[in-house]
Order: C-alpha cells, then structure tokens, then sequence
C-alpha cells in the first residue's frame, strides 16, 4: 500500500474540538492521511514510518504542553514540516504568536474557507518548481512573516457577500499610511484620473478591490519585517507598485481583457514580498542565511516571492507568475507563463538606463517595443 501524498498530525487536549475538527479534515481532504493526537507530549506518535509529515496544526493552550512549544518540537525535528496554531487567546495579536516555528495562526473562531487555506497552501507549495532541499530552507526561515491582522480582516470583508465598499473603507481606515498611499495612487494623473478625490471609497472604487488589498498586504506587513526601516519598506513597495502600473498598462494595451490586467497587477505588487525578506535577512550584507544561495534556477527573491503569496493564501496562479517573470522564456507555454514574461519586460524597461533601454528595444518584438516608445501613460 502506497504512503499517502499528505499527512496532517492535528493535536488538540479537547476530545470533542479533536474528532470534530478530524471530522472536518477528512470531509475536506479525504486522500490525506490524518492522525488525530489527545495529549500533546505525545505528539510523535502521529508519525508515519518516522516519515515528516506535511503539516501538523496544535491549538496553543494545552495543559501538558502549550502549542507553541510542541511546534517548537516539530521544527527541530523536522524542519521541512509545514506548522500551524490554532489560538482563542483573542488578547495577543497574531504577529506576536508568529514565532519562527509558526507559519499558520488561526485566531478561533475561524471559517472554514480558514481552515481550507491552511490545508491548500500546503498542496500548492509541493506543486512549487523547486527542489527537496530549497523547499525545507524556505520553510526553516526564522522570523517569516504571517497574513498581517489587517489584511487578513480586509480578505475576510471583501470576500463576505454582504458587505458593501463603505465596510470595506472602514477596514482600510484602521491603517493611516495605507489610506495616504490608496488616496495618492487614486490621484495620479500617471493613473489616468484627472479629478482629485479625498474619498476613501471613490479611491478603493478607482483602485479596484485587489489592487487596494495586494497593496495593503505588502505595505501594513511592515510589522513583521523587523529589521526594515518603515522608509525603506514602503520605498520597495513603491518600486513594485510602479511595476504593477507599466505592466497593467502593457497588458491592456496588448488587448487582455480587465481581469487579467488586474491579475498583473496584484502579481507585480505581491512580487515585493521576496525582495523585502532578503532585505530583512540581510542578503546584501552577507550570504549567512537560508535564502541568499538558494540552489534552484529562479530569481531568489522571486522564489520567495511565490512561497509566501501561497502560505497567505493567494491562488497558485500568482505565484506561477511570479516565479515566470524571472526570465522571458523562448517559448512561452501558457497564460502564466505569458503573463510572467510581461512583468519581466516592464521590470527590465525599469532597472534599465537609456542606453540599455535601446538595447531593449532592439531586442524585444514590435508590439512589445511599440508600448514602451511611445506615451504608455495614455494607454491606461
């Protein structure tokens, strides 16, 4: 009998919560293999064949052994495991349960579409291009940064059927810097909007709805980078938001329709993600961390770029096109592909001096060429 692709080991002291949230497992992922472990301390008796399982989840306050500390255990053990906590301590904030051992928090009560995510990110991060090894280092960084509270109860209002842009404001409106930066996008003449507006609303309606959350999940997470100053933070932001401009523009201008301009651009703004956790883990100071060497043949930052969009719960989607747009492929195989090779035009045309901008040119196909010599502020 083969070994089942995936193993959860969940742990919790209380029997009901127990063989209810296994029941749940199972009627959500029937081909994984479940072991259901009552009492903490004896969490390994879960393993199969003393094989890592691909996740364990434990709720935090346990009488024999809190679950942080169990996931403490796992990490040491087994780094490669994907680690969540499950935590009705509604007092702390979920950046200061996200110790290097979590990857998950899951404040109770929580929806299933929670629970599901938990559970797909850990398939979509096996269908990652990467090796063994570049995986496990990915998941062993310390101090990785989870869903911020903000974004997370942003996610949650904008996916909610009965909630209306004025709800969604309010959301925004916890977070002043995002505010300011939603209402100076939203007045850009680069944009194409020509009335000015202080209305929070009008600028999330200009905006669209995933671009204000893909620029919120990048911007409010600067909490969990703790090495970055706030300045330098938003000024990698700000290079990405641009990208997500050039490129959305180049997209429509090439004849996609608005859904997959939109796609571009929360892809390009997402794609800051990687360069901010090399930042913070010091890569262009020394090589002394788990990321700066990865041995894989993508981009680094972009390799981390895309394990993070799906450990937040992002579609797997986004992070194929982020992982693409490291290089222009000779023959691009589908959509994501496409749409990679796009975002690595427009982050060339960028990066490049006017010298090296008519290199580009000169290289690059004439529709492509055509874009970026004439006005492409107009073809918003």
């Amino acid at each position: 009998m083969t070994r089942p692709r995936f193993h959860i080991i969940y742990v919790d002291d209380d029997e009901l919560t127990l063989k209810a949230i296994g029941r749940e497992i199972r009627r959500l992922k029937p081909s994984w293999a479940i072991s259901l472990i009552k009492d903490p301390t004896q969490w390994e008796k879960g393993l199969l064949d003393d094989q890592p399982p691909s996740l364990v989840i434990s709720d935090l306050l346990m009488s024999k052994l809190k679950g942080d500390a169990l996931l403490d255990q796992v990490r040491a053990r087994f780094p490669g495991t994907i680690r969540a906590l499950i935590t009705g301590n509604t007092r702390q904030k979920i950046t200061e349960l996200a110790t290097p051992s979590v990857h998950f928090v899951l404040p109770k009560p929580f929806s299933e579409d929670d629970f599901n995510n938990v559970l797909n990110s850990v398939e979509r991060l096996h269908k990652l291009p990467i090796d063994a090894e570049t995986r496990n280092r990915l998941v062993g960084i310390e101090d990785f940064p989870v869903l911020p509270d903000c974004v997370r109860h942003l996610r949650a209002t904008i996916n909610d059927p009965h909630s209306d842009m004025e709800q969604i404001a309010r959301v925004v409106s916890e977070e002043p810097p995002l505010v300011a930066r939603l209402l100076q996008l939203a007045n850009s003449a680069y944009l194409g909007f020509r009335n000015r507006t202080w209305s929070l609303e009008t600028a999330i309606n200009r905006l669209g709805i995933q671009s204000v959350e893909s620029i919120a999940a990048t911007m409010v997470g600067h909490n969990a980078f703790k090495h970055l100053s706030t300045q330098e933070h938003y000024a990698v932001v700000d290079e990405h938001i641009e990208l997500a401009n050039v490129s959305k523009s180049l997209g429509l201008f090439l004849g996609y329709d608005k859904a997959r301009a939109e796609r571009l651009y929360l892809a390009s703004v997402l794609s800051a993600l990687g360069e901010l956790m090399a930042r913070e883990l010091g890569c262009r100071d020394n090589g002394n961390n788990p990321i700066c060497d990865l041995p894989v043949r993508f981009d680094t930052a972009l390799v981390v770029s895309s394990y993070i969009i799906i450990l937040w719960g992002y579609d797997y989607e986004f992070a194929e096109i982020v992982l693409a747009s490291g290089a222009i492929p000779l023959s691009p195989d589908s959509e994501r592909t496409k749409d990679g090779a796009l975002l690595h035009y427009c982050r060339q045309w960028i990066n490049a001096n006017d010298i090296d901008k008519a290199k580009l040119l000169q290289s690059w196909s004439a529709n492509i060429g055509a874009f970026f010599t004439q006005s492409y502020k107009e073809t918003i």
